[in-house]
């Protein structure tokens, strides 16, 4: 390995999502064609225990802020030890400090590492200087989202790579794990369909919809269940809104699963009911292991699937319409396990692993 090409990978969030996983992937991916990559994270971060369960290597920096001088110079000493061929930034504060570090190379004379900032959201209206500037490109998962940075004429189109993200299928045909007990057993006591619900527990994930939903869709369907998977700011309020709404026998907050495939192999139907979404992972991984599914049609998810071939996209927000879906899913089985078949055949097409791989070596290679 002291040979090996180093690429290095960085992220300052405090919890883990479905960007995290993903850069956790082709970490992995990168390693297994003989790259060496590192994790930037912060310390106690939820994605520092993750990669390291997992046996990636890890480096902890602070991250505090964009200017953070001495996550800075721990960078600085750390590219000058490594040397890196190239450094994927998942963050604001890493990106930030990331691209100070490639300034300062410049300065001194020296090569500077070709910097990539990820980005897997736009709020607001782009601003050119640092996409045109600050880094060697932006890769961005969606068409939909490289529309949204273009709404700024002066951002340089060359700058934005489209990379659609890679799914290790291969992990969730040969998944052996089994949901943790505790959901296994409360599953056990409320026995009825289920639904799932794979994200970070934010707002624009779209929980809120789903429970408003269920009120409706207890009326034809009492015992319906509504697991959602993750850990987030919202958790709170979530936990409010199901007590409020009268759904504690109907929800189960399952917190983070360390594998999605056992969740997704004990539901009826997936749901992705995101507000804004750049892509989303969820809706592929489900329709892969042949779950119905329903997803908002919002921002890059018609890019993921095909209304009523493969699954149904609903307006984000529409309480009543997403109630009406749900109930049409649970009770029409045959015609959504076909859809679910017309799924899986085109994920696997549009987001192989090796697809991805290609496409992360292509732009340092071109750097």
């Amino acid at each position: 390995m002291a040979d090996a090409k180093v690429i290095l990978f960085s992220d300052s969030s405090i919890n883990i999502g479905g960007q995290e996983l993903q850069a956790l992937q082709q970490m992995r991916s990168l390693n297994a064609l003989g790259f060496q990559t590192i994790l930037l994270c912060k310390p106690m971060s939820a994605i520092s225990a993750r990669a390291k369960s997992e046996g990636l290597d890890v480096i902890e920096i602070r991250f505090r802020n964009a200017f953070h001088i001495p996550s800075l110079l721990q960078l600085f000493r750390l590219a000058k030890e490594k040397k890196p061929i190239a450094m994927f930034c998942h963050g604001s504060h890493d990106a930030l400090i990331s691209a100070l570090v490639g300034m300062v190379q410049v300065l001194l004379g020296r090569k500077r590492i070709p910097i990539f900032r990820v980005k897997t959201f736009q709020h607001g209206y782009p601003l050119s200087f640092a996409y045109n500037y600050l880094f060697s490109g932006t890769v961005i998962p969606s068409k939909y989202l490289r529309s949204r940075f273009l709404a700024n004429p002066a951002i340089n189109p060359q700058k934005l790579k489209v990379v659609y993200p890679g799914i290790d299928f291969s992990a969730l045909d040969c998944s052996t794990d089994q949901l943790p007990d505790y959901v296994l057993n409360w599953l056990d006591t409320h026995p009825g369909p289920v639904i799932s619900h794979g994200a970070i527990l934010r707002s624009e994930k779209g929980h809120s919809t789903i429970l408003k939903a269920l009120v409706e869709v207890k009326k034809t369907i009492p015992d319906v269940r509504y697991l959602i998977a993750g850990e987030g700011q919202d958790k709170p309020l979530l936990e409010a809104e199901i007590a409020a709404l009268g759904l504690d026998e109907n929800v189960l907050l399952t917190g983070i699963l360390k594998k999605i495939a056992p969740l997704l192999g004990k539901s009826d139907l997936a749901v992705f009911p995101s507000l804004v979404e750049p892509l989303g992972m969820f809706q592929i991984e489900a329709q892969y292991l042949e779950v119905p599914t329903i997803a908002s049609k919002v921002g890059g998810i018609p890019e993921t699937m095909l209304n009523q071939e493969t699954g149904l996209m609903i307006e984000a927000g529409n309480v009543e319409q997403w109630a009406k879906a749900i109930i049409w899913m649970l009770s029409n089985t045959d015609h959504a396990k076909q859809m679910a078949k017309a799924g899986k055949k085109m994920v696997v097409e549009k987001f192989s692993l090796n697809s991805n791989t290609k496409s992360l070596i292509s732009l340092f290679e071109k750097a």
